[in-house]
């Protein structure tokens, strides 16, 4: 099992895609594009074409941006960056499993459902998965509010026009929601856990197949792996080359805003991702908990038991 976050180091990323419209007025939603999805080894899949060749991609709010592996770049016949400055810039990207020495790869043209872009900067580098092409990263489609409609196997990306700053979601009720913490240049969605009256932060990441706790986190809130025979011991990998111990344990009077949950378990991890980051919510947490990342509210909404959403093209946004 892998964990697919990851960031990276020295990335100058160029996008052209459909805008927000202008704020002001009243909040409404367009649907810009719907991607199927496909589940496999726990993962969220979808299809993009890249300069007019079809690929499979990890759909990975986790990930700081997006990658390739090398055997993509080769059949996607995509060229590398050249030039003194690329050359300067390059850096690693580094996740769970540590660093990765990484080059440069522009796609002149990407489609993405009903999105249309051009001259976007991936990563070339391999990350121990044979099965998917790479990961779509945030920063693709941070622009948008997105629907993780896992129930339906679709994610859904929508433009907000008007004045968008109250929550707003085509989801039926009862909902939840969490603040989403604040975002510059690093835009994948973190919200404030409570665990037993103490707060961590977490990272919504569907890039990794379960939930999971750092170990420094847990042993400041006191919490202690479950025991687990030998034989059962497992390791989680990311971009990285190394894996980490992954245990198992069950926090208890968890709270993700308002979104009250008595029990939930988790892997225990080794290692950890960022100083800001103790928690990882992963795709299990989406297959239960429909979610709506609002970033025009900057929110979190949050639909329990997970339902699919209604049918939203040409509506106005509404929540409640």
């Amino acid at each position: 099992m892998r964990a697919a976050t990851l960031w990276l180091i020295g990335l100058p990323t160029l996008l052209t895609l459909l805008a927000p419209g202008a704020q002001g007025g009243q909040c409404t939603m367009a649907r810009v594009s719907q991607l199927p999805v496909q589940f496999l080894h726990g993962h969220a899949l979808v299809q993009a074409s890249l300069d007019h060749h079809p690929a499979s991609l990890i759909f990975d709010t986790g990930a700081f941006t997006s990658l390739l592996t090398e055997a993509a770049v080769t059949r996607l016949q995509l060229s590398h960056m050249q030039g003194e400055e690329v050359r300067n810039t390059l850096g690693t990207v580094a996740g769970l499993g540590g660093r990765r020495s990484a080059r440069f790869v522009t796609a002149r043209t990407v489609e993405l459902g009903g999105l249309h872009g051009r001259d976007y900067n991936f990563v070339a580098s391999d990350f121990g998965v044979g099965w998917a092409d790479g990961l779509l990263s945030i920063d693709l489609v941070s622009l948008f509010d997105i629907d993780l409609d896992f129930p339906e196997s679709r994610i859904v990306l929508y433009r907000p026009t008007g004045d968008c700053s109250a929550p707003a979601a085509f989801l039926a009720g009862p909902l939840y929601s969490a603040a989403l913490e604040p975002t510059g240049v690093d835009r994948r969605p973190r919200v404030k856990i409570g665990i037993g009256g103490r707060t961590v932060v977490a990272l919504l990441d569907t890039g990794a197949p379960r939930s999971a706790i750092f170990r420094s986190a847990a042993d400041a809130l006191g919490l202690r792996p479950e025991p687990a025979p030998a034989s059962r011991q497992a390791w989680v990998g990311g971009v990285g080359p190394a894996r980490v111990a992954a245990g198992q344990t069950t926090l208890t009077d968890v709270s993700v805003g308002d979104l009250q949950l008595d029990r939930m378990k988790v892997q225990l991890l080794d290692g950890s991702l960022t100083d800001e980051v103790q928690m990882i919510l992963g795709a299990d947490f989406q297959t239960q908990v429909h979610v709506w990342v609002s970033y025009s509210s900057h929110t979190l909404i949050m639909q329990f038991p997970a339902r699919a959403s209604k049918s939203a093209a040409g509506r106005n946004g509404g929540g409640g």
